[in-house]
């Protein structure tokens, strides 16, 4: 980013957050999450305000995200099927009432 400023004080704050990944296989792959924020602003000389220059923050976070990998069984998916047709019905029923009604 090129700076047209001379009296900016530049300051990025960097969050690294330890991820583990757990396959279905069993493969587990440790990695982390990152998130950058900047911030520039202005600083007038002799304002006593802040020095002008480039600021780094890091910050490792207490939280570990694990994330798992896993299959459902057969009987929830015929489960959320008759949810998902019984729903498609059930609005349909009201749709055609509410069409007929109006008749």
């Amino acid at each position: 980013r090129p700076i047209s400023d001379a009296y900016a004080m530049h300051q990025y704050y960097l969050q690294v957050v330890p991820t583990e990944y757990r396959q279905l296989d069993g493969t587990v792959i440790r990695s982390n999450q990152y998130s950058v924020t900047e911030h520039t602003r202005h600083v007038a000389p002799g304002s006593n305000r802040g020095l002008p220059g480039v600021f780094f923050f890091y910050e490792v976070s207490a939280l570990h995200v694990q994330l798992e990998e896993y299959r459902e069984g057969w009987i929830r998916f015929l489960t959320s099927v008759c949810a998902i047709v019984g729903g498609v019905f059930t609005v349909g029923g009201m749709l055609d009432r509410f069409v007929h009604s109006k008749m």
